[in-house]
């Protein structure tokens, strides 16, 4: 991958944006003290030529007077003249030594002051000395010739300090010309290095603002999109730094948030969906349907809980069950389902490692399953079972597959209220059979049906003899247990597709769809011949009387078009059955149903 700076670490930006700054300011401190050397070296070498010259003046001096005390002492032979000569001999020799070190650092001064030197001290003793210690012998000499000779001497002498001033003050001059031109070019690369480094600031602020504030000000967008609901916002580049942490680490939580919204959109989906079912098989395929699409999983169980049996009934499954459990899918004892019996989720995340569930009902050989209880008002009323991939059930999976067994619970235990409160609007309390207004609703969709197939419904109606007058005799509750136990002899005695009801006081209406009237004698006269032959017990050493029971016959649409021609075609067969002796069958007849 191609290196960039925006690749680097926030620390290494932050370095790598400094250095040219600091570069700059590096070479400023390096040109600063440049400029102080150089400075320095000018004052330096200003002070040493000011010095060189002091030193040269004086040695001329002291050199001049002890001439002058040498031709004082020619001329005059007094030697008072001659004291101050070895004075200024001295202090001449001490000046030229002082000018040496002056002048060290320049070779060819130093050469000068060394020949300065030698010429002195030729001066000395070719000169000096020998007048004097002629005149101190008193021997003739020409002292006219001695004193030309020590001018000459010493007019060599004062040219060559003369010479070596002149180049002092050269290089005095020089070195200021040269320290103004540093300071002058100290300047230059001063406002240089200034402006540079202005330039260098603003660029670099512009870089640390794209490099630092844009991704920030992208994260406090995409902050904002995610707020709104927009979970694809533009996030700064993943990179190898902290920026690209926080971009990865912003992009999981938002897919994260995006997932966990998608769940909760999916789940309200199914509860909305889930509290609309009109059926607990609607139910069953809502369940497998939603859980398939948001867990994926190889096999989903539903299990229904028969407290009155005492066993778990395989519901509903997402794939057929094996031939050998399809005809009874049924765990025998509820209590071997750790959920059902523990009243919790029962997590096996690897089916070869962990311990299975006792209750052996078609385990998997592989992956993993999770077995939750299906809990309605405190109530377990089944439980789901569902198998997956290994190490499928994370605790986040286990609270959002709870929720949809919560809501599947919740929408089961409606329903079956919902059922019981029906049966309770539809059932007679005290015989156990249907109503007058079931009767009703179901005899009219049952007539429209057949009308349309064109086929015959058969109408039973019945009723018990002299029931008044023994319910009077023997008190109501031995008459309301003769109802039950005739209400009973009713049921037993005809097929599950009729329909008993109690029309009201001792009438039963018996309704048989797709009968004709001649069938409807034969189960009339099989109910009569039962409630013949019925006992019910008196509590007591007397027994009860018999009962008989009188019933009219008619039938759609050999007696009438509608439920209420029917209905009254065999309320006169049932008066005339009466009205003949009672205990006994009669058919309506075609002439009083086309009259009536």
């Amino acid at each position: 991958m191609a290196f960039t700076i925006r690749s680097l670490k926030i620390r290494d930006q932050i370095l790598l944006v400094t250095l040219p700054p600091l570069f700059v300011l590096l070479c400023a401190v390096a040109l600063f003290f440049y400029a102080y050397w150089s400075a320095t070296n000018a004052e330096r070498s200003v002070i040493q030529s000011e010095q060189s010259v002091v030193r040269g003046e004086s040695f001329l001096r002291h050199a001049t007077e002890a001439s002058m005390a040498v031709w004082g002492f020619l001329c005059t032979h007094n030697k008072d003249v001659l004291a101050p000569y070895d004075k200024d001999v001295t202090e001449g020799l001490a000046d030229l030594i002082a000018l040496t070190d002056l002048e060290a650092a320049d070779p060819t001064q130093l050469q000068e002051t060394i020949r300065i030197r030698a010429e002195f001290d030729q001066m000395q003793r070719q000169w000096a000395l020998p007048a004097i210690e002629k005149v101190r012998g008193g021997g003739e000499f020409d002292a006219t010739a001695f004193m030309l000779d020590g001018e000459a001497r010493l007019a060599v002498i004062r040219s060559q300090v003369v010479k070596l001033r002149k180049q002092d003050e050269d290089r005095n001059v020089n070195e200021m010309v040269g320290a103004e031109k540093v300071i002058r070019h100290m300047l230059v690369v001063g406002v240089s290095l200034a402006v540079l480094l202005a330039v260098i600031l603003v660029t670099l602020t512009g870089i640390v603002t794209r490099m630092i504030v844009v991704p920030v000000l992208q994260l406090i967008r995409a902050s904002e999109q995610v707020g709104r609901g927009d979970f694809a916002p533009v996030l700064p580049p993943m990179v190898n730094n902290e920026f690209g942490v926080l971009s990865r680490s912003f992009s999981n939580m938002t897919t994260a948030l995006h997932r966990e919204r998608e769940e909760i959109a999916a789940l309200n989906r199914f509860s909305e969906a889930v509290t609309q079912c009109t059926s607990e098989i609607e139910v069953y395929d809502l369940v497998l349907h939603s859980l398939k699409e948001r867990f994926q999983p190889r096999q989903v169980v539903i299990f229904k809980l028969n407290a009155a049996e005492n066993f778990l009934e395989a519901a509903a499954t997402l794939v057929p069950l094996t031939q050998d459990v399809g005809a009874w899918p049924v765990i025998e004892e509820p209590h071997n389902c750790k959920a059902v019996r523990t009243g919790r989720s029962f997590v096996v995340n690897d089916v070869k490692i962990e311990p299975l569930c006792p209750s052996k009902f078609v385990l998997p050989s592989e992956g993993s399953y999770y077995c939750g209880p299906l809990i309605a008002g405190g109530i377990i009323i089944g439980s789901v079972r569902m198998e997956a991939a290994k190490d499928l059930w994370t605790p986040e999976r286990q609270r959002l597959l709870e929720s949809y067994l919560s809501g599947a619970a919740s929408a089961l235990s409606n329903l079956r209220l919902l059922d019981r409160m029906k049966q309770q609007a539809n059932i007679d309390m005290l015989t156990g059979l249907y109503n007058r207004r079931f009767l009703e609703d179901y005899a009219r969709k049952l007539f429209a049906i057949a009308r349309r197939r064109e086929q015959p419904v058969g109408m039973i109606m019945l009723d018990l003899d002299h029931f008044k007058s023994f319910n009077d005799l023997y008190g109501h509750e031995i008459g309301d247990r003769m109802l039950r136990h005739f209400a009973k002899t009713v049921t037993s005695s005809m097929r599950e597709t009729n329909l008993a009801a109690r029309y009201g006081g001792e009438e039963f209406v018996v309704i048989l769809p797709d009968t004709s009237a001649k069938s409807c004698v034969l189960v009339a006269e099989r109910i009569r011949n039962a409630v013949m032959s019925m006992v019910v017990p008196s509590n007591t050493e007397k027994p009860l009387p018999q009962l008989t029971v009188s019933m009219g016959v008619a039938a759609f649409p050999t007696h009438g078009q509608t439920l209420e021609e029917v209905i009254q075609a065999s309320d006169k067969a049932l008066y005339q059955s009466k009205h003949n002796g009672r205990n006994r069958v009669t058919v309506a007849s075609e002439e009083e149903a086309t009259t009536g």
